[in-house]
């Protein structure tokens, strides 16, 4: 079926030997485990009637959860990781009366379909479970019977981390606390990790204040470093489950690179075209699919492209639904009931929908773009194949010099090893906003500080008390005036400020500064469920933008440059010219932005916004004199070199740390002001920095090394979108020489060997 499918493809009018790499991945078949422990009666009823048996990791899992460990098992997507933590909840609520479990979500989404499953079992034991969802979206008339009776509560962070500053109405829940379940662990890393992990040290404070103990169970996607990233988040050690006993369906596995339009340049068709084809072929068939975009705003167009493609054929536009963060709850339940129910033959989402969330049986996957890393790769991937039925898996690849790369190289993410998920404890900017939360919800001892923050948060509180923002009492340190400072602290950002969207008075949805600053500019189209809206006006003071529905043909990208400041150097290390880590103060200028239809540029509009500054982590060279010296000798275009080498580098980071291109930035200077010297800097993206460039400093000739082959092995002459330019340019790609790249690695590589 899958076959005959793939032959149609290839007779339309649009196929040019677009499939460079095709794989069939086998039927796996199931291998069981059995318990060293008797389950309660009425949960082996259960099993037995489901005509379930216990996978190999599922049973290990339970076993060690039953001896009292910490435990995070680390296996495919849909490969029963819930049903491990709900017999292990079932069977405690089974064996003690009074306690209790918090299961905590990264969406609310997934809160929702553990409900469910956990309403299921309720009703198998008889009503001793009593789970319920709390969180924003929960009316505050039910909140204080939920409190006070609920055994089982399911949430997200987001919703604890307000809600922990209220603990004392949760003491009868916290006191009883046996289990915490964390699911889809791997989604809390960078930014967001950092947050949850401090969040969760606040959470472990509260219990140890209400004399519990309680026991973590971790599920997460497979990722490189289980144990030192789980031990990170939660702060305590804990037992790994990897051996995955599921049984999955075969699979085939397409690579999809756009056909040129002019080879010359480069120049190839817009892979959001080639989606747009590819989905109408899924859905002409009956493909159930599910396409997954890199952005909000191409979820959002590509949804309403294949609505046009369905009412231009006479067929129901109302199949194709769009799916991402911001949406309202029940927009989104909807659309996950009619995935599920198969009411809807397609969703164009973001990665909002890469977890776990039951959406049914799905027969296809688009990866419009490949998603940034191997571990969001295989989780996109693993949205299909969740029974024994054929599915099929495609990867359009964009023509930016990462994804080129990997279509040249398919075994980079079919065989290597996924990243390293990166929680970073010591960011003062993260640090800071959670000791002032702690310090609200409990007063701090100071034997608690180096033990719970280290040393950072030995500074932080120094200078929190220098500036007034704390004080010492007989109890601890407390805010001095400050209320409820969990209202200000974003998990998402170490940016701590948030833009409102108003349309007619109303909120439409919210996003950080930064995020304002690429999507929500004056003149910025945003595009929320199909519908573009005009932003007009931004009241920064008050953090609002105003908005108006807006029929335009076009969608905006901001631009911007950045400057560069070195503050203090705190690693270096000299493999052959001189390598450098430490801290630097980015100021990043949005100066204009770009009206586009497709990927055509229709005009270029400046405007003025106040510059956005953060200080954060960077690796950078000092690109010895000799070679710059023998650059400029040969009359070629150094400036345009590092330029290239620049991006080249950003382009093929995240094969060597765990991020998306849009998380690290970077420039180069021919004359560094402070020394004069040739500087190339890369860094993090977020203030305090997340892990990142101090990754890039560890992995840097070989980073470079594959740079080299990258520049060395794309066709085309002068340089192009698949190896030196980059979408992120703020100089518009200019001054650029592939040719000098290539002498600079080169001499660099040189340097190196000897």
């Amino acid at each position: 079926m899958i076959s005959e499918f793939i032959k149609k493809i290839k007779n339309t009018s649009y196929y040019k030997d677009q499939i460079i790499f095709q794989r069939s991945i086998p039927e796996k078949d199931p291998q069981f485990g059995s318990l060293a422990f008797q389950l309660a009666p009425e949960l082996e009823q259960w099993l037995r009637e489901n005509e379930w048996k216990l996978y190999s990791h599922q049973a290990d899992a339970l076993n060690i959860i039953n001896k009292g460990k910490n435990v995070v098992v680390t296996t495919s997507t849909a490969s029963g990781k819930t049903l491990i933590f709900s017999l292990a909840v079932a069977q405690a609520i089974t064996q003690r009366e009074n306690s209790t479990a918090l299961f905590l979500y990264p969406m609310k989404a997934l809160a929702n379909d553990q409900l469910s499953k956990m309403e299921e079992l309720n009703a198998v034991l008889e009503g001793r479970l009593r789970p319920f969802i709390y969180d924003g979206d929960t009316p505050s008339e039910r909140r204080p019977a939920i409190r006070n009776t609920a055994r089982v509560i399911i949430s997200n962070p987001y919703a604890f981390h307000r809600y922990l500053d209220w603990h004392s109405k949760w003491e009868r829940f916290f006191r009883n606390l046996r289990f915490i379940v964390i699911d889809e662990a791997h989604t809390y890393r960078g930014v967001f990790g950092s947050n949850v992990a401090q969040l969760i040290r606040r959470l472990q404070r509260i219990c140890e204040f209400y004399r519990s103990q309680p026991q973590f169970i971790l599920s997460s996607a497979t990722i490189n470093n289980p144990r030192e990233f789980a031990e990170k988040l939660i702060g305590t050690p804990l037992h790994i489950i990897t051996n995955d006993g599921s049984q999955q369906g075969s699979k085939e596995l397409v690579i999809w690179n756009p056909p040129f339009v002019d080879q010359f340049n480069s120049k190839r068709r817009s892979p959001h075209q080639e989606t747009r084809d590819l989905l109408f072929s899924h859905l002409s068939e009956h493909y159930q699919t599910l396409c997954f975009t890199l952005s909000r705003k191409m979820s959002e167009i590509i949804a309403v492209w294949a609505r046009q493609d369905l009412e231009k054929h006479e067929l129901d536009p109302e199949q194709v639904m769009a799916y991402r963060a911001g949406y309202r709850p029940l927009e989104r339940r909807r659309i996950e009931s009619q995935l599920r129910n198969r009411e809807i033959s397609a969703v164009v989402s973001t990665n909002a929908l890469e977890v776990g969330i039951d959406i049914g049986n799905l027969d296809a996957v688009l990866l419009s773009g490949f998603p940034g890393t191997i571990i969001s790769t295989w989780q996109q991937i693993g949205r299909v194949g969740r029974t024994t039925r054929p599915s099929l898996a495609t990867l359009i690849l964009f023509e930016d010099a990462y994804q080129q790369f990997l279509g040249r190289h398919p075994e980079y993410f079919l065989e290597k090893t996924p990243e390293n998920a990166i929680i970073d404890l010591n960011n003062p900017y993260i640090v800071k906003g959670h000791i002032l939360c702690a310090a609200s919800e409990l007063p701090i001892k100071k034997a608690e500080i180096s033990k719970i923050w280290g040393e950072v948060g030995m500074k932080v509180i120094k200078e929190l008390l220098n500036q007034d923002v704390l004080k010492l009492v007989p109890a601890g340190i407390v805010p001095k005036s400050i209320k409820h400072p969990s209202q200000q602290v974003s998990l998402n950002s170490a940016f701590t400020e948030s833009i409102e969207i108003i349309v007619s008075e109303k909120l439409l949805e919210t996003m950080t500064t930064a995020q304002a600053y690429r999507e929500a500019h004056e003149g910025a189209i945003l595009i929320h469920q199909g519908e573009k809206y005009l932003i007009e006006t931004i009241d920064w003071e008050n953090k609002k933008a105003y908005a108006s529905p807006h029929r335009v043909d076009y969608y905006t990208e901001a631009i911007s440059i950045s400057d560069v400041e070195i503050i203090a150097q705190e690693n270096e290390k000299d493999i052959g010219y001189l390598l450098t880590f430490g801290e630097v103060k980015v100021t990043e200028f949005y100066h204009s932005y770009r009206k586009k239809t497709y990927d055509e540029v229709l005009e270029i509009v400046p405007f003025d916004l106040p510059p956005l500054e953060f200080n954060t982590k960077a690796v950078w060279i000092n690109l010895p004199s000799s070679i710059v010296t023998k650059v400029k000798a040969e009359k070629k275009d150094f400036s345009g070199g590092i330029h290239a080498l620049e991006h080249a580098t950003i382009a093929l980071s995240p094969l060597f740390a765990l991020c998306d291109r849009w998380d690290i930035g970077g420039t180069s200077y021919p004359n560094f002001p402070d020394d004069g010297t040739a500087k190339i800097f890369i860094y993090d993206g977020f203030p305090g920095g997340i892990g990142i460039a101090e990754q890039l400093f560890e992995k840097w000739e070989v980073l470079l090394s594959n740079v080299l082959q990258l520049i060395q092995e794309c066709p085309c002459s002068e340089g192009c979108p698949s190896c030196i330019q980059s979408p992120k340019c703020g100089n518009d790609n200019f001054p650029l020489s592939k040719e000098v790249a290539i002498d600079l690695l080169k001499e660099l590589k040189l340097l190196s060997k000897n």
